[in-house]
């Protein structure tokens, strides 16, 4: 639309985006364009559309767009255009009339461009089957086979989206808008996946074959990916080559802001801004605009190197620091000065600790260990609560009156919770240090622990430790890497509070360790969780116990029976999700099982048939 477009009624878009699903609908199903071209004034009656034209509207123009602009599984997923009407040809409208006597004079002139096609393609594949899916994978077009990865990629299959892409980017050259496309998603896959290096060293290899939009694409991830890792040089170095393919994108300006200020070129970042405002506001993007106003009026930041502590800004320096929170998180002085401390402590010997013996554990009628910190960082902590609106963890002074908080595992806790992620290079080093100081410290306490001794949830002072060394597990690249951190988390706290039997079951199950998946999913039979029900069932399947497996799928059913549902079914939409928890028994937490999930069970020959026709066999009272 042109900016000076009026904003069309929200009532008349969903009229529209109505109209064209219903119109989808129906050629997916029949691929019938006469059948089709009869309904379009149905169509337009039933979803609303009709209330904002003329009853004599050629609705057909609009079909024809549709349906020209549709991948038809049954024509190899290419569109099959229909023929524009000859003036003395029956009028498409289905009036019986000429069209030079009917709907030619009232032709609006409409024709779809192809980034107008788009749209209609991604939805179309939306609606595909989930083997239409597969085949489009292969042999489609290059648009077709860029939604089916999108769709892969909002369904939660980063693998297959992945090698759907490179078998794309390595056998055929699409358009140039389509190619960009592809090496986008291509970086969202890698993100998704957590394999960064492999995301780098692919994207690296394909550069000299993309055309410049799909190489600025792939530049502008490598800077992003190189900011994070700390580098900052390799990143402006990404930036500049993007810049010279596409001198006019302004993503490319926003990463070039960013490496400037990373390597305290604050005067030539500023100008940056500056000359990006106005290309930012007749775009209209407003985030971008945002952005750029705020580091165009951000001064030159001042060495910091000659304060009296290393890395801490004057009070002025870190007012203009903070502004840039939205690129960097906490200011750099800020970071600097916690790592400078982390870094002290990591050379500092640590604290004596001890666990006193406690009361008998009331079922297991054997001892119980109480972790007993140090008397200072006791003091520490009490210090740290003793404000009513509560103490900021990210405060250099705070640890520097108590730097027995770095012996606390509570403490580290916090200072990671509050960090954020990982963006620039002084964030590089303070999660480097932090991570090397919560290794000691936990492990310094483990070693104090008795001999077969555990943590009891019970016990406050337990807890920061487990969630730490389960939070390292999970940091794992790999499903199957995870596995020897979780199982020493759950042989610390049998109870398991934490809920690591779920992350573990799944995560034995991915290295196909199917008898040990099975004995700790047998441990809780009554749970309440997804993972020891359906995990059961997938590890009996794979042993080849299935009467057992349709024992325990009646089991899994009984109790949770939406997550069968969202397993079984070819493609499911996301429910309505809290992003502060969710419901047991809930399409939610089947939303989430099929998502961490599916992929493993359909990796199993047969497994998702095996479990569609044992449902059938269930007493109709749990279906």
């Amino acid at each position: 639309m042109h900016p000076d477009t009026p904003e069309l009624p929200e009532a008349m878009k969903q009229a529209s985006e109505a109209f064209v699903d219903a119109s989808l609908q129906l050629i997916l199903r029949d691929e019938d364009p006469d059948r089709y071209l009869r309904a379009i004034p149905d169509i337009a009656q039933h979803t609303g559309l009709a209330e904002w034209f003329s009853p004599q509207a050629p609705y057909w123009e609009l079909g024809y767009s549709i349906w020209n602009a549709t991948p038809l599984p049954s024509h190899d997923f290419h569109p099959a255009p229909l023929p524009e009407p000859k003036r003395n040809d029956t009028c498409p409208c289905g009036s019986g009339k000429k069209f030079k006597r009917c709907c030619q004079p009232r032709l609006t002139g409409y024709l779809m461009e192809p980034e107008d096609e788009h749209p209609i393609i991604w939805q179309a594949v939306a609606l595909f089957t989930r083997k239409q899916c597969q085949a489009a994978a292969n042999s489609a077009p290059a648009a077709v086979r860029i939604a089916v990865a999108d769709r892969e990629l909002q369904e939660g299959h980063p693998g297959k989206a992945r090698t759907q892409l490179l078998s794309l980017l390595e056998s055929t050259k699409p358009k140039s808008e389509l190619q960009a496309r592809a090496v986008y998603q291509l970086g969202e896959a890698y993100d998704s996946l957590g394999h960064r290096k492999a995301g780098q060293k692919t994207l690296l290899g394909l550069l000299p074959h993309l055309k410049a939009p799909a190489a600025a694409t792939a530049l502008q991830w490598l800077a992003s990916h190189s900011l994070m890792d700390g580098r900052s040089d390799e990143a402006l170095a990404h930036v500049l080559h993007a810049e010279h393919l596409e001198p006019d994108n302004l993503i490319t300006a926003m990463l070039k802001v960013a490496c400037l200020r990373d390597l305290g070129a604050d005067e030539e970042a500023r100008q940056t801004a500056e000359q990006w405002l106005p290309i930012a506001h007749e775009i209209g993007d407003t985030n971008a605009i945002e952005l750029l106003e705020e580091q165009a009026r951000l001064a030159t930041l001042e060495s910091t190197r000659d304060a009296e502590w290393p890395g801490e800004a004057s009070a002025e320096d870190e007012a203009s620091d903070d502004n840039i929170l939205a690129l960097f998180g906490p200011s750099k002085a800020t970071v600097r000065a916690l790592t400078e401390l982390l870094q002290e402590a990591l050379h500092a010997p640590l604290l004596p600790v001890h666990f006193d013996e406690g009361p008998p554990d009331s079922d297991r009628h054997h001892s119980q260990w109480v972790l007993e910190l140090p008397h200072e960082v006791q003091k520490a902590e009490a210090a740290l609560y003793q404000d009513p609106d509560g103490a900021d963890p990210l405060d250099p002074e705070l640890i520097r009156r108590h730097p027995a908080l770095l012996q606390s595992p509570d403490f580290l806790e916090q200072l990671d919770n509050h960090s954020g992620t990982p963006v620039i290079q002084e964030q590089g080093d303070f999660h480097a240090a932090l991570d090397q100081q919560t290794r000691r410290v936990i492990e310094h306490i483990l070693a104090a622990l008795p001999e077969g001794g555990q943590l009891p949830w019970g016990w406050i002072e337990h807890r920061p430790v487990l969630r730490l060394l389960m939070q390292a597990a999970l940091d794992q690249p790999r499903p199957e890497d995870c596995i020897p951190g979780l199982q020493r988390v759950l042989a610390l706290c049998p109870t398991d509070n934490l809920g690591v039997r779920a992350p573990l079951i799944n995560a034995l199950l991915h290295a196909n360790h199917n008898e040990h998946a099975l004995d700790l999913a047998t441990q809780y039979p009554d749970d309440h969780l997804a993972e020891p029900h359906y995990g059961r069932v997938l590890a009996l399947v794979r042993l080849g116990r299935l009467h057992e497996a349709e024992q325990a799928l009646q089991s899994a059913y009984q109790a949770l029976p939406k997550v069968l549902n969202y397993l079984v079914a070819d493609k499911r939409k996301s429910p309505k999700l809290d992003p502060y928890g969710m419901m047991i028994g809930g399409a939610d937490q089947a939303w989430y099982y099929r998502q961490e999930m599916r992929d493993v069970f359909a990796s199993t020959p047969g497994m998702l048939a095996w479990l569609k026709r044992t449902k059938q066999r269930l007493p109709r009272s749990q279906r």
